[in-house]
């Protein structure tokens, strides 16, 4: 098993036993297999087969964890163990990850699928299998944020703001220009942003990338933040409130395996303080 260390709902399970209390992992399966294919056949009329699939699905990833854990006490086990395993079966994300390659690579909105079963050896000892089922086969590398601000504040008449002797365009990394980021995948699968986060006030704006553009026509007032997803073609909200009505196009394009994609932020009539937050992970993987 090449992974030193999983993480489940904020705890860990190393492959090293250790003291008593401690969570170890004994095994693994299927998180470095393939997703399984599946694709519609098209049956050749008067012949006996099907045609090629004219595009190949991947099913969602299920993931097995098994291992144990040794008890300070017959009371410990009832009351923390036990318990937490129990604890797992309606949460909407473990927040499942495994350290491999140096790097942590997790399984977006995991959740159990099927019974975890638990094992009692003796008094302390516990034994589990934890069935973990992802909609999303990939996964993915640390989260990163780019942060940059929709107008270009002045300092000293018409001097841009100065860092280090570079003139500075925002307040964090992936900020080539004004209004323009790029994000790299450097993984093996597909990409697509997790969130753009716009607070106003910003009467309306649009986010290209060559030909796709994500267009909100609606404004957003001071301090407010408006959150787009990828979820279902594209989701915003405001205030906690849906407004996808408000988008008049929503083109999520992925980031090929290898590839960096530039974005063009241009926000209409951008006042100080209005800003573009940008939540997506370093690479994705099969």
């Amino acid at each position: 098993m090449d992974a030193l260390m999983v993480e489940i709902d904020g705890r860990r399970l190393h492959i090293e036993p250790g003291s008593p209390g401690a969570w170890w992992l004994t095994e693994l399966e299927g998180f470095y297999d393939s997703p399984g294919t599946r694709f519609d056949e098209n049956l050749i009329p008067g012949e006996d087969g099907a045609f090629d699939p004219s595009e190949i699905l991947l099913e969602p990833r299920r993931v097995v964890v098994r291992g144990f854990c040794e008890a300070s006490s017959g009371a410990w086990a009832d009351r923390v163990v036990r318990p937490w395993l129990a604890s797992l079966v309606k949460k909407k994300d473990l927040g499942f990850r495994a350290f491999v390659g140096g790097q942590w690579l997790s399984l977006r909105n995991a959740k159990i699928r099927g019974q975890i079963k638990v094992r009692d050896l003796d008094e302390t000892f516990t034994e589990f299998e934890i069935p973990i089922w992802a909609a999303d086969p990939r996964k993915f590398g640390p989260k990163a944020r780019i942060e940059m601000d929709a107008a270009i504040e002045p300092s000293g008449g018409l001097q841009f703001p100065l860092v280090d002797g570079a003139v500075s365009f925002g307040t964090s990394g992936g900020v080539l220009f004004p209004g323009v980021f790029v994000i790299h995948n450097q993984g093996t699968a597909d990409l697509v942003p997790e969130r753009f986060t716009v607070r106003g006030p910003i009467p309306r704006f649009a986010i290209t990338s060559e030909s796709s553009v994500i267009e909100y026509d609606a404004a957003i007032g001071r301090g407010q933040e408006l959150t787009i997803t990828p979820y279902a073609g594209g989701r915003a909200h405001l205030a906690g409130a849906d407004v996808s009505h408000n988008l008049l196009r929503a083109d999520w394009v992925p980031i090929r395996p290898g590839e960096t994609r530039g974005y063009l932020f241009s926000p209409e009539d951008p006042q100080p303080g209005s800003q573009l937050a940008i939540d997506y992970s370093e690479g994705a993987w099969l």
